[in-house]
């Protein structure tokens, strides 16, 4: 990717805890009391010997099995609505409009930011930008690039470009931006293809990696060119490096 669009990879380390089994032993005591031996008594008459025939009970208690499912939670993030993806903006907020006001704009809708450079010469953080001064403001996985000369217009502070993605944590911040049609972040190559007849992917750029652009511009990072494949970051206008 180029200078300003930079991506950190969010690491995960996974841990794991083993539980021990412990296993009880149980003991089994046997008590037996000494046979007596009665000597044999010699009779006339012999007592009958009646025998009276074992009854066994048995009560047996019903097993009863209860099972109880806790009903499935599904919690949705609501996509943010008012800054959809084009080759001309970022929702209402067009290239060369006042830099101010569309900071104040997007911040209406995504509240402040989480990061802004101010404006500052390019040539101190060694980036080849346009213009004499430039300014770079995020919203978390939003990033906004802002100059002071750019081909939408020149001697003014105004808004040059975007990138939208990926994710640096387990959500994209802020979440649904998309494109009119509906393509957002996670879209498949399929999908992309299917509204936009027209569009170029380029599943081995070497510079930037897979990509695709649409008619207006709007230019977009894929996990590569498969049909399955998906959209992992957007750009739109320009930006330093170019």
């Amino acid at each position: 990717m180029r200078a300003w669009q930079t991506a950190a990879m969010t690491s995960r380390r996974v841990l794991a805890a083993v539980a021990g089994l412990l296993l009880l032993a149980a003991c089994s005591n046997e008590t037996s009391s000494p046979g007596s031996t009665v000597p044999a008594t010699t009779t006339t008459e012999a007592a009958p010997t009646t025998t009276a025939p074992a009854t066994t009970t048995s009560t047996a208690a019903p097993t009863t099995t209860s099972t109880t499912t806790a009903p499935a939670t599904t919690t949705t993030i609501a996509a943010v609505e008012g800054l959809g993806l084009s080759g001309d903006g970022l929702g209402d907020a067009l290239f060369g409009a006042d830099a101010q006001g569309v900071i104040d704009y997007v911040s209406s809708v995504l509240g402040a930011p989480t990061n802004d450079t101010g404006w500052i010469d390019p040539l101190s953080i060694g980036a080849a930008c346009p213009g004499t001064e430039v300014r770079f403001v995020d919203w978390h996985d939003l990033y906004l690039f802002f100059s002071d000369e750019t081909g939408y217009a020149s001697d003014a502070r105004h808004f040059a470009g975007f990138v939208y993605g990926p994710a640096f944590g387990a959500t994209l911040t802020p979440f649904g931006l998309a494109t009119d049609a509906g393509i957002d972040v996670g879209s498949t190559v399929a999908a992309l293809r299917a509204v936009y007849p027209s569009v170029v992917v380029n599943p081995d750029d070497e510079l930037s990696g897979p990509n695709f652009v649409l008619d207006d511009g709007l230019f977009g990072f894929l996990s590569g060119g498969g049909d399955s494949d998906t959209v992992i970051a957007f750009q739109g206008g320009t930006g330093c490096g170019e």
